[in-house]
């Protein structure tokens, strides 16, 4: 774990509100694991804010943001050339199992996977929303070993339906599931895999002030009993997690 000023080098508009950052920050971008996160300093504000790391290639990490409040507006309005204080990399990340691998990114929780579905040798990588138009996969040029799908609850795009519908039509021996999303669907897909005796791991989401386990702000049940997403995790064995 570091603490750099990074340069943007280009934030681009994905959705109406979902924008991709990326940062000059080699030092990061040479040791981050998928999954883990880096919390930035947004100019104005006195809290940091905590973001996965969607990719990391050629000294340059790339973050992907929803606008949901002042800092995140913050954030939308830096241009390429402008500073930005990073810590990270930050928390534990995924640990790829054998088997065939199945990612499940529920809205935004999909950037949280596609940094492991870039290090995977072959995936498949279903990105989940109500509509069409909240759907932004195909901007990330993500590499031919990944097999993108799509699931909508409008069925506007790819499978009509959500992604634990989704699973369990295409769950099958001999799989691995990653993934991320609201904790509805990650209850729902746990109860999925613990039915089917399937592995999985899944980042959680979470509100964090520190990011390093210090402040206690975000706290999650496990079966072992109270555990940091910010230090413990923020990725978790899928059984190990209490989501209801």
């Amino acid at each position: 774990m570091i603490e750099v000023s990074a340069a943007v080098l280009t934030n681009e508009p994905l959705t109406e509100d979902i924008y991709k950052l990326k940062l000059q920050t080699p030092e990061i971008a040479a040791g981050v694991q998928a999954g883990q996160f880096v919390h930035l300093e947004v100019p104005g504000f006195s809290l940091r804010r905590p973001f996965t790391v969607a990719d990391a290639e050629n000294g340059a990490i790339t973050l992907i943001i929803r606008r949901q409040g002042r800092g995140t507006e913050a954030l939308e309005q830096t241009k390429a050339g402008d500073a930005i204080q990073v810590l990270g990399p930050l928390g534990n990340g995924f640990r790829p199992m054998p088997g065939r691998t199945l990612l499940l990114g529920g809205g935004i929780g999909a950037a949280a996977l596609t940094l492991l579905a870039r290090r995977l040798d072959r995936c498949t990588l279903v990105m989940g929303g109500r509509s069409a138009a909240e759907l932004w996969l195909d901007d990330l040029d993500l590499p031919a070993t990944v097999d993108i799908q799509y699931a909508t609850d409008d069925g506007s795009r790819g499978f009509a339906g959500n992604l634990v519908q989704y699973a369990k039509e295409y769950l099958t021996p001999g799989m691995w599931v990653a993934a991320c999303g609201p904790q509805p669907m990650l209850a729902g897909l746990q109860s999925l895999l613990l039915q089917q005796d399937i592995p999985g791991q899944f980042a959680l989401e979470a509100r964090m002030a520190c990011g390093l386990g210090a402040c206690m702000g975000c706290t999650c049940k496990t079966k072992s009993g109270h555990a940091l997403v910010c230090k413990d995790g923020p990725v978790f064995a899928a059984e190990e997690v209490a989501l209801t």
